[in-house]
Order: C-alpha cells, then structure tokens, then sequence
C-alpha cells in the first residue's frame, strides 16, 4: 500500500492553497487592521522588531472549510467542536482584554463539544493501576476533557519563537498521520495528511521570518486537534500504546505541566502574565549570546529567533520518531518518556548556567 493512496492530493493542495491565500490577504491587508491585530515587540516573550499580525488562526478556518467541502473525515467534527476556543483566542488577539480564567473554560467547553462528538475516552489498557480508574466512565470523562483543555493550553505556551509552536505541531501531526498509516487507519490518515499540508501554508509565513503569528485563536485550536488525533490514535488502533500517542505531545504538554508547578511554588509568579523562564527562551538567550548581534544589527533580530525555534523543535522530532518505531512497545515507550523527562531538565539546566 503506497501512502499516496491513501490522500487525496487535490484535496491537500487546495487546502494549502486556501490558507496560503488567507495568509496573504491578512499580510496585504495589514494597514487596515494592524492597529487591533498586531503582536506588539514588549513584553517578555516579544522578541521580534515591529508590530505581526497575529490572526494568522483565520487562515486555518480557510482550511477547514476546504476540508469540508472535500468530505475530508473528521473535519466538520473539529470545526464544530474547536469553534468557542478558537473564537475566544481571536477576539484575545484582537483586544487583548479576555480574562485567562474565560479562555480556559472556553478551552474545556471546546473539549467537551469534541469529546461527545468524537465519542472519545481515554483509556489505561496495560496498566492494572489505573485501568479500573480509567474503568468509571465518569472519572474517564472528566479526565479526557482535561486533557483536550491542557493541551489547548500548551500549544499556546510554546507559541514563543519563529516556527515553534506551528513547527512541534507539524511534527506531531506527522507522527499520527505515519503511525495511523502503518495501521491501516485511512481516515485519520487522511485527515492527518490534509491538515498536515493546510499548516504548511501558514508555515511558510512564520518561519524563519515572522511576518505572521498564529495567535491564541490559532495556537488553542490547533492544540485540540492535536489532543484529539493522539487520542482517536490509540483508540482506533489497537496495536497503538497510548504511550506512544503521550509520547508525541509529552514536549508540550510537560511545559505546560512544569510551567503550573513552577508558577505554583512561585509565590511572586502572576499566572496571567507570560513570562521567560521556558525552555524555548533559554535556547533563544543562548542563541543570541552566540550570535551576539549589535545595535546596528537589529534588522536581523529574527536570525536568534529562527534558529532557537528550529532547535526546540528536534526535542518533539525525536520522540515523534520514537513514537513512530516502538508504537506498540509500552515498556519502551514509557522508558523514553522518562529518558526525555530528564533529558529536559538536564538541558534546562545548563542553559541557566550559561
């Protein structure tokens, strides 16, 4: 069976096409809307020159009607369902005055629309501890919502450099889409291949220069579709550990994690506002010690940022392709996750130290 059988490739390159042209018109038309779009340069995370457009999120709705009007599976699922985290990230990228309590509770209603249109649970197969947890549906429930709304919420955490977070979401979709392939699952091959194609669009203006951010409305969507793909992963394919699924999102998702410990035990930490102490920023300073560009040079402020975005992305390549080859080795696959834990924390570590 040849991959390319299982895509529908004028599909994929009109998916492409409609978010490249999205993304185009939201670029040319900037002096319209720059005043209530753009991202400013202040702030711990703005680490970019002049003023971005960051409603780059549109452009994958552009996408998503595509996917509709192709009959590609899942799509009008993930239209539906990510609508009310999507619209409340936008109208944050606009204003700038939505609350962070409102944007997750509209990250959880947006899982909850999913879980029950996807029919989704996860589940604990192989592991007796918490299989007869995992065995009380309501508890399941709960627990699969919560983590759809996580991971709406990390991929927006990671959202900090040029091609991160459109990047590590890239690579993630990829893994699905190979794993859903080596198991004969056509649909989510689909799926998983078309938005693959549809994200390369917006790619191409967020890397390595960014001349378009994807934004909270953005980075919250594309969060839940990634949720739901590693669920419906391992639960449509029983050769499938759901490991390997946790395994492809553990970068995100454990910045996340780390990030509310940390902000946690903080006491001088404000959870609503953003700050520098992630993984991605310590490779950025890193990068940009090496780098060392002067006053004359801030033109090419970019050049630190591409490179350290490019960087945090091998951490979810590598997993991917763990995930990839021992998909069904849950031994294995827990090992690596762990090993890729602490390979974090080692990492972090020397970047505070340099």
């Amino acid at each position: 069976m040849i991959l390319v059988t299982e895509i529908n490739l004028l599909a994929c390159l009109y998916g492409f096409l409609s978010v490249l042209v999205t993304c185009f018109i939201i670029l040319t038309s900037k002096k319209w809307h720059l005043k209530y779009s753009s991202d400013s340069n202040v702030g711990p995370q703005k680490i970019h020159k002049d003023p971005v457009p960051r409603i780059g999120g549109f452009s994958l709705l552009a996408g998503f009607v595509t996917a509709i009007l192709f009959e590609i599976p899942f799509a009008a699922g993930f239209l539906i369902g990510g609508l009310p985290v999507f619209l409340t990230g936008i109208t944050e990228d606009i204003s700038n005055k939505i609350p962070p309590l409102f944007r997750l509770s509209a990250s959880i209603i947006s899982a909850v629309i999913l879980v029950w249109i996807f029919s989704l649970q996860l589940t604990a197969n192989g592991i007796p501890l918490l299989n007869s947890l995992f065995s009380i549906k309501f508890i399941a429930l709960i627990i699969t919502i919560l983590s759809i709304a996580l991971m709406a919420q990390s991929i927006n955490i990671i959202d900090g450099l040029n091609g991160l977070s459109i990047g590590a979401t890239l690579i993630m979709i990829a893994s699905i889409g190979i794993i859903a392939f080596n198991n004969g699952d056509s649909e989510l091959t689909q799926f998983s291949w078309f938005f693959f194609t549809c994200l390369l669009g917006l790619f191409i203006f967020n890397f390595p220069r960014g001349f378009l951010f994807v934004g909270d409305g953005g980075a919250y969507l594309l969060g839940c579709i990634i949720a739901v793909m590693a669920i419906l992963l391992a639960e449509r394919n029983y050769n499938v550990s759901s490991f390997a699924s946790l395994l492809i999102v553990s970068y995100p998702i454990y910045e996340t994690v780390r990030s509310f410990i940390r902000r946690t035990l903080d006491k001088n930490t404000n959870f609503s506002i953003a700050d520098d102490r992630h993984l991605h920023n310590f490779i950025h300073k890193f990068v940009s010690k090496l780098i060392d560009l002067d006053d004359t040079n801030q033109n090419k402020i970019w050049i630190p940022n591409a490179i350290a975005g490019a960087s945090c992305c091998v951490l979810p390549a590598i997993t991917g392709m763990v995930a990839i080859i021992f998909q069904a080795n849950m031994p294995i696959l827990v090992s690596c996750l762990f090993v890729t834990l602490i390979l974090y924390e080692i990492c972090l570590f020397l970047l505070k130290r340099v």
